[in-house]
């Protein structure tokens, strides 16, 4: 064996080191520290990760020249670049333990630190800045030529160790348009083309409601609401009664029911699957569980029983279809269910969005939107829950890149293996059918035992 081979085979892992300084800090004597030893010590550790974010970009920056070269494995397979660069960012996502696109969104931070802003990136190698300052700097020299680029990079990296993150992404801008005003122009152009509405969820049972659209539309249409909104407050609307309702609650009362089409004091005409158990709702059934456990909102979080029990009792006779929904034996995971059709669809696709809640991809937590057969059609996988997986457009379509692999590993409850093109494995696991943190009571009812039984007898 000649020394090169010796060296790379007794060689420690890259990240051994790393692990060792990582498992240290948790020895860190704090008692014994002055409060300006510990106050020093939070600036350090925050530049610790200004220095950590820096060997990731470099680190990642590798692996995309490695599996973009005319050698890589991509390239052997004929993977187009598109289809490349969607693989990568979804490696990186699961080492970074994060959504796709943010995994995306770090691939492209990553060239632009190492090949572009030399000036940037050492600031964050020192730990001058962190990942937040340099992402924004980046953003705003989006649209510019690498020549422009290395500009801003020369003239704001000074800069950045004084700046909140807001800043830093406005110096940027400044100078970008100094420097390209016709190329920022072009940029606003282009993101009228991307205007959208979307919900995220929010603590207490509230969520947010976001439109995405051209400044001067958006800002005069806060504007109509808060005029209209002080109006009714202030008792000077005819129409419309404060009822005890601040200018904000107004504003949005009145957002919401026009959005949706409705008049004062009607129901919205459009679905809500909130998932409770029987004795939260209605009080009876399995008298070891609690009535006030809470119940779920797919995609969108838990609901306490009291708010789920008021939202069915606001909405009045008629206006609520109650289904049950049998779990297996402990009231964890839901029953399975078989169909003979290729696509998911009716109650079946229904089952699978109650089951998985969000994409089953480990941390993407994006809205399904795909109903994908773990082991494929066209390899003799059948279409059944147990072989179903709801994920978003973006992993569903990854999925099938050349050295992709997903499996089942567990089916009650569902557990998922998925390995990357490196060979590494992640797992994910459907969550209870009440959501994260639900914790059904030990032992079985009787139902359950005969719902067993009749499961095992077919």
């Amino acid at each position: 064996m000649d020394g090169s081979a010796a060296t790379a085979t007794e060689r420690p892992p890259a990240g051994a080191g790393v692990a060792r300084v990582r498992r240290s800090l948790a020895a860190v004597d704090l008692a014994a520290l002055t409060d300006r030893e510990r106050l020093e010590l939070v600036t350090e550790l925050e530049r610790l990760k200004g220095a950590a974010c820096a060997l990731q970009a470099r680190a990642v920056e590798e692996v995309r020249a490695s599996q973009t070269r005319d050698g890589s494995q991509g390239a052997r397979r004929g993977l187009r670049s598109q289809d490349a660069r969607r693989s990568l960012g979804s490696q990186v996502a699961l080492a970074r333990r994060e959504s796709p696109v943010l995994g995306d969104r770090f691939v492209g931070l990553s060239h632009v630190l190492v090949h572009e802003m030399p000036a940037t990136m050492r600031a964050l190698e020192q730990g001058l800045v962190g990942e937040r300052h340099v992402l924004e700097v980046v953003r705003e020299t989006a649209t510019l030529s690498r020549e422009h680029r290395a500009v801003v990079d020369e003239r704001v990296a000074p800069l950045l160790p004084r700046l909140g993150w807001r800043s830093a992404g406005r110096a940027a801008q400044r100078v970008a348009a100094e420097l390209d005003a016709a190329g920022v122009v072009r940029r606003m152009e282009r993101a009228v083309a991307s205007r959208r509405v979307t919900v995220r969820p929010a603590p207490d049972g509230m969520a947010y409601l976001t439109v995405l659209g051209p400044l001067r539309d958006v800002v005069g249409a806060q504007a109509a609401l808060q005029v209209h909104a002080r109006a009714v407050a202030g008792g000077r609307c005819a129409d419309e009664a404060a009822d005890g309702r601040a200018a904000g609650a107004v504003a949005a009362d009145t957002a919401l029911r026009l959005l949706s089409g409705r008049a004062r004091g009607t129901v919205t005409p459009v679905e809500v699957q909130l998932v409770m158990t029987d004795r939260a709702l209605l009080g009876t059934g399995d008298p070891l569980r609690s009535p006030m456990e809470p119940g779920r909102v797919p995609g969108h979080g838990p609901v306490p029983a009291p708010v789920g029990r008021a939202w069915v009792r606001a909405a009045g006779a008629g206006a609520v279809w109650v289904r049950r929904l049998y779990t297996a034996p402990g009231g964890r995971d839901l029953v399975a269910m078989d169909s003979r059709r290729r696509g998911f669809s009716g109650l079946l696709r229904r089952l699978l969005v109650l089951r998985d809640d969000v994409c089953s991809t480990p941390w993407c937590d994006a809205a399904i939107v795909h109903a994908d057969h773990t082991h494929p059609v066209r390899a003799g996988g059948p279409t059944s829950l147990a072989n179903g997986a709801g994920r978003c457009a973006r992993c569903n379509q990854v999925k099938e890149a050349p050295g992709w692999r997903v499996h089942v590993v567990r089916g009650s409850p569902l557990e998922l293996e998925l390995v990357d093109p490196t060979g590494r494995r992640h797992r994910s696991q459907a969550p209870p059918l009440l959501g994260w943190g639900s914790d059904p009571p030990p032992g079985t009812s009787a139902l359950e035992s005969h719902l067993a039984a009749l499961l095992d007898a077919a």
